[in-house]
Protein backbone atom coordinates (compact mmCIF):
# COMPACT_ATOMS: atom_id res chain seq x y z
CA UNK A 1 0.00 0.00 0.00
CA UNK A 2 2.80 2.05 0.42
CA UNK A 3 3.74 1.92 -3.07
CA UNK A 4 0.92 2.84 -4.26
CA UNK A 5 0.58 5.88 -1.84
CA UNK A 6 4.02 7.12 -3.31
CA UNK A 7 2.81 7.16 -6.85
CA UNK A 8 -0.32 8.46 -6.10
CA UNK A 9 0.47 11.17 -4.04
CA UNK A 10 4.90 11.26 -3.69
CA UNK A 11 7.20 9.77 -1.39
CA UNK A 12 6.25 12.49 0.85
CA UNK A 13 2.45 11.73 1.30
CA UNK A 14 3.26 10.73 5.29
CA UNK A 15 3.58 14.37 6.04
CA UNK A 16 0.61 15.43 3.87
CA UNK A 17 -2.30 13.08 4.21
CA UNK A 18 -3.16 11.97 7.46
CA UNK A 19 -5.74 8.87 8.60
CA UNK A 20 -9.35 9.70 7.49
CA UNK A 21 -11.71 9.61 10.17
CA UNK A 22 -13.13 5.79 9.33
CA UNK A 23 -9.67 4.49 9.35
CA UNK A 24 -9.00 5.61 12.38
CA UNK A 25 -11.86 4.47 13.54
CA UNK A 26 -10.98 0.83 11.59
CA UNK A 27 -7.30 1.17 13.28
CA UNK A 28 -8.68 1.65 16.94
CA UNK A 29 -11.13 -1.47 16.22
CA UNK A 30 -8.00 -3.32 15.37
CA UNK A 31 -6.03 -2.58 18.26
CA UNK A 32 -9.02 -2.93 20.70
CA UNK A 33 -9.66 -6.42 18.84
CA UNK A 34 -6.19 -7.64 19.42
CA UNK A 35 -5.89 -6.37 23.10
CA UNK A 36 -9.11 -7.70 24.35
CA UNK A 37 -10.18 -10.66 21.87
CA UNK A 38 -7.57 -11.32 19.54
CA UNK A 39 -9.56 -14.51 17.96
CA UNK A 40 -12.05 -11.93 16.26
CA UNK A 41 -8.85 -10.87 14.37
CA UNK A 42 -10.04 -14.18 12.11
CA UNK A 43 -12.71 -11.70 10.79
CA UNK A 44 -10.43 -8.93 9.61
CA UNK A 45 -7.92 -11.55 7.82
CA UNK A 46 -11.37 -13.13 6.54
CA UNK A 47 -12.84 -9.58 5.30
CA UNK A 48 -9.74 -7.94 3.84
CA UNK A 49 -6.58 -9.65 3.55
CA UNK A 50 -8.54 -13.01 1.57
CA UNK A 51 -11.46 -10.46 0.06
CA UNK A 52 -7.62 -8.95 -1.62
CA UNK A 53 -6.28 -11.71 -2.64
CA UNK A 54 -9.07 -13.76 -3.77
CA UNK A 55 -9.66 -10.75 -6.30
CA UNK A 56 -6.61 -9.40 -6.21
CA UNK A 57 -5.45 -10.16 -9.60
CA UNK A 58 -8.49 -9.73 -11.12
CA UNK A 59 -8.97 -5.92 -9.34
CA UNK A 60 -5.53 -4.73 -10.26
CA UNK A 61 -5.69 -5.63 -14.17
CA UNK A 62 -9.17 -3.82 -14.05
CA UNK A 63 -7.82 -1.43 -11.55
CA UNK A 64 -4.93 -1.01 -13.93
CA UNK A 65 -7.58 -0.51 -17.05
CA UNK A 66 -10.28 1.83 -15.09
CA UNK A 67 -7.70 4.15 -14.18
CA UNK A 68 -5.09 4.31 -16.94
CA UNK A 69 -2.05 2.86 -15.18
CA UNK A 70 1.06 1.87 -16.73
CA UNK A 71 3.63 -0.89 -15.73
CA UNK A 72 2.02 -2.21 -13.10
CA UNK A 73 1.76 0.94 -10.74
CA UNK A 74 -0.80 1.82 -8.18
CA UNK A 75 -1.79 -1.22 -8.20
CA UNK A 76 1.13 -3.36 -5.70
CA UNK A 77 -1.57 -3.77 -3.09
CA UNK A 78 -3.31 -6.24 -5.32
CA UNK A 79 0.31 -7.91 -5.91
CA UNK A 80 0.85 -11.12 -3.39
CA UNK A 81 4.44 -11.76 -4.12
CA UNK A 82 5.09 -14.14 -1.32
CA UNK A 83 1.87 -16.21 -2.27
CA UNK A 84 2.93 -18.43 -5.27
CA UNK A 85 -0.61 -20.10 -5.42
CA UNK A 86 -3.65 -18.27 -4.59
CA UNK A 87 -5.79 -21.36 -4.19
CA UNK A 88 -3.19 -23.58 -2.17
CA UNK A 89 -3.04 -20.64 0.32
CA UNK A 90 -6.87 -19.72 0.68
CA UNK A 91 -7.16 -23.65 1.04
CA UNK A 92 -4.74 -23.29 3.83
CA UNK A 93 -6.36 -21.13 5.55
CA UNK A 94 -9.58 -22.50 6.07
CA UNK A 95 -8.15 -25.50 7.30
CA UNK A 96 -6.40 -23.96 9.84
CA UNK A 97 -9.74 -21.86 10.59
CA UNK A 98 -11.93 -24.87 10.93
CA UNK A 99 -8.99 -26.21 13.45
CA UNK A 100 -9.05 -23.76 16.10
CA UNK A 101 -10.69 -24.33 18.91
CA UNK A 102 -13.67 -21.94 19.66
CA UNK A 103 -16.63 -22.09 21.25
CA UNK A 104 -20.13 -21.12 19.58
CA UNK A 105 -19.88 -17.58 21.14
CA UNK A 106 -16.76 -16.83 20.34
CA UNK A 107 -17.85 -18.21 16.23
CA UNK A 108 -20.70 -15.84 16.87
CA UNK A 109 -18.99 -13.09 17.60
CA UNK A 110 -16.64 -13.47 14.79
CA UNK A 111 -19.42 -13.54 12.50
CA UNK A 112 -20.54 -10.42 14.06
CA UNK A 113 -17.16 -9.16 13.92
CA UNK A 114 -16.84 -9.52 10.25
CA UNK A 115 -20.44 -7.89 9.73
CA UNK A 116 -18.71 -4.59 11.65
CA UNK A 117 -15.67 -4.86 9.63
CA UNK A 118 -17.59 -4.72 6.20
CA UNK A 119 -19.05 -1.79 8.05
CA UNK A 120 -15.94 0.01 8.81
CA UNK A 121 -15.06 -0.86 5.13
CA UNK A 122 -17.75 1.44 3.66
CA UNK A 123 -16.84 4.06 5.85
CA UNK A 124 -12.92 3.80 4.39
CA UNK A 125 -14.43 4.04 1.65
CA UNK A 126 -16.96 7.03 1.50
CA UNK A 127 -13.86 9.06 2.95
CA UNK A 128 -11.95 8.09 -0.43
CA UNK A 129 -14.70 10.21 -2.54
CA UNK A 130 -12.86 12.33 -4.97
CA UNK A 131 -9.86 10.47 -4.17
CA UNK A 132 -7.62 8.57 -7.75
CA UNK A 133 -8.01 5.43 -4.90
CA UNK A 134 -11.66 5.36 -5.03
CA UNK A 135 -11.96 3.13 -8.16
CA UNK A 136 -9.75 0.75 -6.54
CA UNK A 137 -11.51 0.43 -3.27
CA UNK A 138 -14.51 0.26 -5.15
CA UNK A 139 -13.63 -2.47 -7.10
CA UNK A 140 -12.23 -4.33 -3.97
CA UNK A 141 -15.56 -3.91 -2.10
CA UNK A 142 -17.90 -5.47 -5.42
CA UNK A 143 -15.83 -8.40 -5.71
CA UNK A 144 -15.84 -9.16 -1.75
CA UNK A 145 -19.89 -8.67 -2.08
CA UNK A 146 -19.69 -11.23 -4.94
CA UNK A 147 -18.01 -13.35 -3.04
CA UNK A 148 -19.55 -13.53 0.26
CA UNK A 149 -23.01 -13.57 -2.15
CA UNK A 150 -24.04 -10.35 -0.55
CA UNK A 151 -24.42 -8.74 -4.47
CA UNK A 152 -24.04 -5.01 -5.29
CA UNK A 153 -25.37 -2.10 -3.72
Amino acid sequence: METDMDYFYGREWRGTISMSKNTKRYVQRVRKVAEEKPYLLVAHQYTRYLGDLFGGRMMGGMAQRSLSLDDGKGVAFYTFDDIPNATDFITDWYTRLNALDLTDGQKEEIIEEANLVFDLNIGILEDLEGSPLRAVWTLTLNTLKDKLGLGSS
